[in-house]
């Protein structure tokens, strides 16, 4: 098959690597990390690609000079969960959409939904870190991460406000620093950043095993309505509150 896919760049070095050994031809194009904190501005951000692509008009999208349709696009993968519904609404009116049904990208990470779901119940507290969100992330807790941040807001807003939008980066919900590691992607820096991150934060560490089978599968195209959502051309995506498994549907 010939896949576009739209990813935010948390999954740069997951996506490259499967990516290089799939059989599928792939257009991958990245975006930057941090809109799901605004999910209207993600949202929009991802429909604009959605129109370009569909219209020939996205500059980061493969254009052959010739108007073969064999070379045309099987369908648009999209890499990202619901992300507080900033993938409500996104329809393409040439291409079929897949994406996991997924509330949280940090799923993809572990394998599955349930997987992730599994974890919060009992860790719920917990900040997850793994390569590509340390290096991609707009904010990682850490103290690196305080300390340059806090220069910004004093600067701007003064000492006091400084001390206090540095608390709502880590709220006193979270109380655990959990580093995912994959056997393809072996980084003990990464996982000692996460380490120092924990001590740092006055928090507890873990290290958990992820897991690439949901994301080779959704790269692959191997697709069961289970943990992938297929939309027609023309159908947008929808949060799915009737049934807190499938999390999203086509309407």
């Amino acid at each position: 098959m010939r896949l576009k896919i739209l990813a935010c760049k948390v999954f740069f070095r997951e996506i490259s690597l499967i990516a290089a050994t799939s059989k599928n031809y792939l257009d991958v194009t990245y975006i930057r990390q941090g809109l799901h904190n605004t999910p209207e501005l993600l949202r929009k951000v991802l429909q604009e690609e959605l129109e370009k692509i569909d219209a020939g008009d996205d500059i980061y999208t493969y254009k052959s000079r010739y108007d073969y349709k064999e070379r045309d696009f099987d369908a648009i993968l999209l890499g990202y969960g619901l992300c507080s519904n900033g993938l409500a609404g996104l329809c393409s009116k040439k291409y079929p959409l897949v994406a996991p049904r997924i509330h949280d990208c940090v799923a993809l990470f572990l394998g599955s939904h349930e997987a992730y779901q599994n974890y919060f119940n009992s860790h719920s507290g917990t900040y997850w870190y793994n390569a590509s969100w340390i290096e991609n992330s707009s904010f990682m807790p850490s103290e690196e991460s305080e300390k340059a941040l806090c220069a910004i807001y004093t600067e701007r807003y003064g000492e006091d406000d400084a001390k206090y939008l540095l608390e709502q980066e880590w709220p006193d919900s979270y109380d655990r620093c959990v580093y995912i590691k994959w056997d393809e992607l072996d980084f003990p820096e990464y996982e000692k950043y996460t380490e120092n991150a924990a001590a740092y934060l006055g928090a507890d560490f873990d290290v958990v095993r992820g897991d690439s089978g949901m994301l080779e599968d959704f790269i692959n195209g191997k697709w069961d309505d289970e943990r992938f959502l297929i939309t027609r051309p023309g159908q947008k995506i929808a949060a799915d509150y009737s049934d807190m498994n499938r999390i999203i549907t086509a309407e």
